[in-house]
């Protein structure tokens, strides 16, 4: 999918979105390509909602709106496409329904220790070309060379808005065992139930926090 620049790109992403998914309740399940429809609009109506929290609270509503129906859908009518990942003996949250409800995002405090002209290579400060001009066809851009990461921290809204979960530990085993029973095995085949349930609203826990 192309990347979201801007209020109105995002409608246009949400305007698709409906489509797809008419397009997917329409068919005779099961299908692949319907399949490859929900699956993908999670994802993409995930990233509306992160683009469109802070500008156009209508356009987030309705894309939380339709991506709990995608869920929905895809639970009811695919189950084995709602599994919990594993990897190296740990089950983690990676759907894009689930992590679209925990609204927080990442917000990085970077130290810049270098950087340089992209036309003359000098440091922006000791040159005459102007970040965001062109010059003989060539964009004027403020490159990064060298900065340190001093601090993450959680917050409500992160400026650069994808800076969110994609993967999130479920449990330990141990945990696991405690919740589902002795027969439980590591490895087995989790499925997430979550969309079956209908929407229990967004996860702002977060709300308030701040970088600094």
């Amino acid at each position: 999918m192309s990347a979201v620049s801007s209020p109105r790109d995002e409608n246009e992403v949400f305007q698709q979105c409906q489509v797809d998914l008419e397009q997917a309740k329409a068919a005779r399940h099961p299908d692949p390509a319907a399949l490859e429809i929900l699956r993908r609009l999670r994802g993409e109506l995930r990233q509306v909602m992160d683009r469109s929290e802070e500008h156009d609270l209508a356009l987030f509503d309705r894309a939380h709106e339709l991506l709990d129906e995608v869920g929905g859908l895809l639970r009811r009518v695919y189950p084995k496409a709602c599994t919990m990942a594993y990897r190296d003996g740990v089950y983690y949250r990676e759907c894009p329904v689930d992590l679209g409800h925990l609204r927080v995002g990442f917000s990085v405090e970077t130290r810049v220790d270098e950087w340089e002209c992209s036309i003359c290579g000098l440091d922006p400060d000791e040159c005459d070309h102007i970040p965001g001009e062109s010059y003989e066809g060539r964009k004027c851009l403020a490159l990064i060379t060298k900065a340190q990461i001093l601090a993450v921290a959680l917050v409500a809204n992160p400026r650069f808005r994808d800076a969110r979960f994609g993967s999130l530990q479920l449990a330990t085993s141990t945990e696991l065992r405690a919740a589902l029973g002795p027969n439980f095995r590591p490895g087995v085949r989790l499925s997430c139930d979550k969309c079956l349930a209908g929407c229990h609203g967004l996860n702002r826990n977060f709300d308030g926090s701040t970088h600094g």
